[in-house]
């Protein structure tokens, strides 16, 4: 009925299932409506954890035996996230993906404090094809332009836009030895 990205982290909050709701398919059926009704009549709950990823993993567990919603969590080798980029112990995964030995389905850049450090490790690891005029909504004035350029064009690269930022996290061979430590004690990527 549901299937989530593993999120990685073993603690006991996320348990049984370790999801992430960052990356996750539902589907429509009177389980799964019922599952986000509960949710959404919990929002005191969500207030409470500060999170609703925690609030709906325990609603996961709780639907499961009362329902038998059917919860799976994807494979975390097909559906990477911040958990493999961040961790030093996944370090020959991650260079795999940057050299395109795997290809992954979708990397989550999960595990990851802001949306601006986001942005520049897909940036550095040659997982970025959007220009900068479109970051931002910038899109949204592209589209209003009546010059005949398609936003697909203006927008949309069909090579990755590569720059290095961070030398202690993933990023492609481009990047080898360039910028700056992000990490406190942050060892060298390549």
């Amino acid at each position: 009925d549901i299937l989530f990205q593993d999120d990685g982290a073993r603690s006991l909050r996320y348990a049984p299932y370790s999801a992430n709701t960052g990356f996750y398919y539902v589907r429509n059926n009177d389980k799964t409506k019922f599952l986000f009704r509960s949710l959404l009549f919990l929002g005191d709950m969500v207030l409470s954890m500060t999170s609703h990823q925690q609030a709906l993993a325990a609603l996961l567990d709780e639907h499961s035996s009362l329902t038998g919603l059917r919860v799976k969590t994807l494979s975390g080798s097909e559906f990477p996230g911040g958990y493999h980029y961040h961790r030093k112990k996944e370090i020959d995964f991650m260079k795999d993906i940057v050299t395109g030995k795997h290809i992954p389905y979708l990397l989550h850049m999960s595990w990851t404090t802001n949306k601006a450090n986001k942005l520049l490790f897909l940036k550095q690891m040659g997982l970025w094809y959007t220009s900068e005029g479109c970051e931002s909504g910038g899109a949204v004035d592209l589209a209003k332009d009546s010059s005949g350029t398609s936003l697909q064009q203006k927008c949309c690269s069909a090579e990755a836009l590569i720059s290095c930022h961070y030398r202690d996290k993933p990023s492609t061979h481009a990047c080898h030895g360039q910028g700056k430590n992000i990490d406190v004690k942050g060892k060298p990527f390549w």
